[in-house]
């Protein structure tokens, strides 16, 4: 048992990082859950931003005259 967690650990530690930087080309990010909604989102009507209370409005007005 020790073994194989001592064979992991030198895996971990010196081939995985030499394995991801060799292909960090080929490597990309993807966007989350989180960020995909933030991009989206316009405000909310209790927003204290001037600014996200109008583009909210604008939003939803949108969506109200495309239905």
């Amino acid at each position: 048992m020790i073994i194989l967690l001592t064979i992991i650990a030198i895996i971990f530690t010196f081939y995985a990082p030499l394995y991801l930087r060799k292909r960090a080309d080929k490597i990309k990010p993807t966007k989350n859950m989180f960020e995909e909604f933030v991009e989206n989102d316009h405000g909310y009507p209790w927003s204290t931003d001037e600014q996200r209370i109008s583009s909210y409005h604008k939003a939803l007005e949108e969506k109200t005259n495309s239905v």
